[in-house]
């Protein structure tokens, strides 16, 4: 027998998927605005949101008849234009209430939004009595324009103020220092400029004295002794140094042993076959609690889906929905639907308590096997523990011997460096013997000098004083020059005060001239400057609120939904379509080929 050939679903319709989309988008959009239109409240003030009042509706009823289904009644041959049967009559069974305005309510969009901001009592106060002050300013800028209009009309005249400054004196008195500082400057009447005779001849006297030879007694001290005493240091360094009767080195058998036992008990590989073997996943433990939890949940759900089905059928019944309807049928797909959603979450949970068990399990023979590792790991360190105590210890020996070698060794050394300390000491005396002799030559140097440089001493005290008698000469002559120019700059400095005292003048008489300049402008402007300031007055500030928080709604694609399912119902189609081409295919090919064997 053939499959029976798919079935199609029909298409959606767009209008009504149109209208469905846009009553959820129209939902979306009421909710959003009823979210992001929050109240506000602050110290200053409050910002609120109202609505419209909603208008009245009152729902319409209707009573409307409930008919019975029609049934086919068979002909019993006493109609003779109808030989097949006919369909009886239906028969009303009750009534039901209709709704006859559904659909018809206002729309909540045509509601208009308002908001209201209202000031603090203390605030609106405040408001009240700045608008009173503003009012009362503005009459009285009001009053005081015809003085801004006077005092614009008038011409600004420097009439009656203070004339500006003559420089007629200050121009005598510069004219009087040019005549003194353009006079001829002359040295007439002052001392004879001083001549450097007397020093000259007392240099040349001093010259010869120092131009005698100069010769050295005695003779310079010897550096044998510091020599013979720097030989015998080197003879003493020139000797080899050895470590013969030195403590030996210390002898590292007993580390290297340790190490080597810490090494043979870390190179044997740990073995854990002592332990309890790693736990597996037991597929029939979590099998037997999935079965024990989803046996104990559809317990409950098989009496609970049973007796609601019997509860719909009778229902439906009851509104005249009878089997092989579309409503009836469609009814029944919803409790089917809920039905199997209901026993999925059972079996997921039965999953889920299996799988939380199995982990459980698990989790038990894993920390078995690793107390046991843990125990096996602590005895391994704890030899190699002991085997680092004992290499420490051979450490602190070796620390011990080496330091004996040492310090015999820094004996040695010492032993070595008394003959080299002797003849540096031997060396030191030598040297003060000969700095002995340097010093007693050099006084005899310094002797020689002292005799040689009396004459130019002598010469050098003659020599200061003819150049003592010179400076006072040339100090007379300099102070007559300064006398007569101090004279002269007197009477320019005289000259130079006058002319200060003009310039005074004048900047008293320009000062004077300003300040009535100023004084006139300000009266001028005063009517200007009173009205700008009546204008100019403080308001108080609406209070500022912070933005309120926007809260965005995701709108359900319906649309979207409607059309998925169609293409997915489309798309069983198809597949079922071809399977059913493919089973036909094989069945013709296969019975193709039995014919052709019976022919054969």
């Amino acid at each position: 027998m053939g499959k029976s050939a798919p079935s199609y679903p029909a298409p959606p319709d767009p209008v009504k998927t149109a209208e469905a989309q846009a009553a959820i988008n129209k939902e979306t959009a009421i909710a959003q605005s009823k979210l992001n239109r929050t109240n506000e409240y602050t110290p200053y003030g409050s910002s609120v949101w109202t609505q419209e009042a909603a208008p009245e509706f009152t729902p319409e009823w209707e009573s409307v008849p409930i008919y019975s289904e029609r049934e086919w009644v068979e002909n019993d041959g006493s109609d003779e234009d109808d030989n097949s049967g006919r369909w009886s009559e239906p028969e009303i069974t009750g009534y039901k209430q209709v709704q006859t305005n559904e659909g018809l309510e206002p729309d909540p969009l045509d509601r208009k939004w308002e908001r209201t901001t209202t000031l603090d009592p203390a605030q609106q106060a405040i408001l009240d009595k700045q608008n009173a002050v503003t009012n009362a300013l503005n009459d009285t800028a009001a009053a005081q324009v015809g003085r801004v209009g006077q005092a614009l009309s008038t011409p600004f005249s420097y009439e009656g103020i203070v004339g500006a400054g003559n420089t007629a004196g200050a121009r005598d008195a510069a004219q009087r220092a040019s005549g003194i500082a353009g006079s001829a400057y002359n040295y007439d009447g002052q001392p004879a400029a001083p001549t450097a005779q007397g020093i000259t001849n007392a240099a040349d006297i001093a010259a010869r004295s120092v131009a005698t030879p100069f010769n050295l007694r005695g003779s310079a001290p010897s550096t044998a002794g510091i020599s013979g005493a720097a030989n015998t240091a080197e003879a003493a360094m020139g000797q080899e140094f050895n470590y013969d009767g030195l403590p030996g080195a210390f002898n590292t058998q007993g580390a290297q042993s340790a190490v080597q036992t810490v090494t043979d008990a870390y190179g044997n590989p740990l073995n854990y076959s002592g332990a309890p073997a790693a736990p597996t996943a037991d597929a029939a433990a979590r099998q037997q609690v999935i079965d024990s939890v989803y046996g104990q949940m559809s317990s409950r759900l098989d009496p609970r889906f049973a007796g609601e089905q019997r509860a719909l059928e009778t229902q439906l019944a009851n509104s005249g929905i009878s089997r092989g309807t579309e409503a009836f049928s469609g009814s029944m797909e919803d409790f089917y639907r809920g039905r199997n959603d209901a026993y999925q979450g059972a079996q997921n949970a039965a999953i889920q308590a299996g799988g939380a068990e199995q982990s459980r399990l698990f989790g038990l023979g894993s920390a078995a096997r690793q107390n046991t590792i843990a125990e096996q790991n602590y005895l391994r360190a704890s030899r190699g523990q002991e085997q680092g105590q004992i290499l420490g210890y051979q450490g602190q020996l070796s620390g011990l011997q080496d330091r004996a070698r040492s310090n015999a060794a820094q004996e040695r050394l010492t032993e070595r460096g008394i003959p080299i300390s002797e003849a540096a000491q031997l060396q030191q005396l030598r040297g003060t013997e000969f700095d002995a002799s340097s010093a007693a030559r050099d006084r005899s140097v310094e002797e020689q000098l002292l005799q040689r440089g009396m004459p130019a001493q002598e010469q050098a005290q003659i020599q200061a004083m003819r150049g003592a008698a010179y400076d006072a000469q040339a100090q007379d002559r300099s102070r007559g020059i300064q006398e007569y120019a101090a004279q002269r700059a007197g009477s320019l400095g005289e000259q130079q005060q006058a002319y200060n005292m003009q310039q005074g003048l004048f900047g008293l008489d320009q000062a004077a001239r300003q300040r009535a300049i100023e004084e006139s402008a300000y009266l001028r402007n005063l009517p200007l400057n009173e009205t700008s300031a009546l204008m100019s007055g403080n308001q108080i500030n609406n209070p500022q609120f912070g933005a309120a928080p926007q809260t965005g709604i995701a709108n359900t694609d319906y649309s979207g939904l409607v059309a998925n399912n169609y293409a997915a119902q489309v798309s069983a189609a198809n597949a079922k379509a071809a399977a059913n081409s493919a089973t036909t295919g094989a069945i013709l090919g296969g019975a193709a080929t039995i014919g052709s064997a019976a022919i054969f």
